[in-house]
């Protein structure tokens, strides 16, 4: 395959990992990351990319509730 296709295919990826990152962010502070965004851009991009190795936490568990039936 050409060169140009694996740059676009790393430019890419490098774009949707940071998207999950970013989406961490917002969850943990929103307020903290909105200001980093207007202000600080590259500070809140190096966030995003730690959060993407960083393991969920204890309160980012999903918790399935089911509720018996009438039997």
């Amino acid at each position: 395959m050409s060169d140009e296709f694996w740059i676009a295919f790393v430019i890419f990826l490098i774009f949707f990992l940071l998207i999950k990152g970013l989406y961490r962010c917002f969850r943990k502070s929103p307020v903290a990351a909105v200001l980093l965004l207007i202000f600080l851009f590259p500070v809140l991009l190096i966030w995003a990319f730690i959060e993407l190795f960083r393991g969920p936490k204890k309160d980012e568990k999903v918790i399935l509730v089911q509720s018996e039936s009438d039997k």
